[in-house]
């Protein structure tokens, strides 16, 4: 039976099947609420008028993040289909990869590790300093020096810049701490995304400058970001981070974030050959 492909606004539809695997799916529960939805399209493939795969496409970055969640032949034939932009950053479950991978070629991939908090298990680590580091609430006159901080440490790390998901509207509608050294910014954590409806949120742009690095200020951002969503009774508080960055896992594991979901992310652009249309 061939299945039918079409787009999907039936909002609570959609937010039932995501909930079917709510940690690996948290990000795209968000994307159903204003301001994100705006940039949010999905699509469904049925055979019975279930849903059996479920695509989404979401311009509100560059490049357009491509999530897929459900049955691999269903993705297959959505992407077979047409679904999906030409250049992406992608976010699937390991069994989907070589599936995938027949329809894009996959210019980088990273193994990801989603973590949950919850107010019961969130552990608060000392401010050690002596006086304690100062800690600021970053708001938009702070975007330049948040984007300068994110490109040096891009640069000493040799990373990928379609890597680092941050726009400045996400200072608007989120939380964001940072800690000033010499009127530098040097350490900073935010939100990828806060859906108030769904009691979640996603922090994320956790970066601290190459010459500081080793003192706890990541640890610092973190947990003051963590504090105030807990302290604002979001419940589904989420986290990512690449599985071989154990120190920043154990970093998460001490202020309590707890491992719940595997995934892969990364960056491709598609094999024209493959498209049916």
């Amino acid at each position: 039976m061939l299945y039918a492909i079409s787009e999907l606004t039936d909002i609570d539809r959609i937010r039932e099947y995501l909930k079917s695997d709510i940690h690996y799916a948290a990000y795209s529960l968000g994307d159903l609420e204003p301001p994100y939805s705006e940039h949010a399209t999905w699509y469904a493939a049925s055979r019975t008028g279930e849903i059996e795969g479920l695509a989404l496409v979401y311009r509100g970055l560059k490049p357009p993040i491509l999530f897929l969640m459900g049955d691999v032949s269903a993705l297959s034939a959505m992407l077979l289909y047409g679904i999906g932009p030409d250049e992406i950053f992608f976010n699937i479950k390991p069994d989907v990869r070589k599936m995938l991978e027949s329809f894009y070629k996959i210019e980088e991939a990273h193994t990801m590790t989603r973590m949950r908090i919850t107010g019961g298990i969130f552990k608060p680590i000392e401010n050690t300093a002596d006086p304690p580091t100062p800690i600021v609430t970053l708001g938009k006159e702070h975007v330049a020096d948040i984007i300068n901080l994110q490109e040096e440490a891009s640069r000493a790390d040799g990373r990928d810049t379609r890597d680092v998901a941050f726009s400045p509207e996400m200072i608007e509608d989120g939380y964001y701490r940072g800690i000033y050294q010499d009127d530098r910014l040097v350490a900073a954590a935010g939100t990828h995304i806060v859906a108030r409806q769904a009691g979640m949120a996603a922090v994320g742009n956790v970066v601290v400058h190459p010459e500081h690095r080793q003192k706890g200020l990541g640890s610092l951002v973190s947990q003051a970001v963590t504090q105030a969503l807990i302290d604002d009774k979001l419940e589904l508080i989420v986290l990512n981070v690449r599985q071989n960055n154990q120190p920043a896992v154990k970093i998460y594991r001490k202020l309590g974030y707890r491992q719940v979901s595997t995934f892969i992310e990364g960056a491709a652009g598609r094999r024209q050959a493959a498209l049916a249309r």
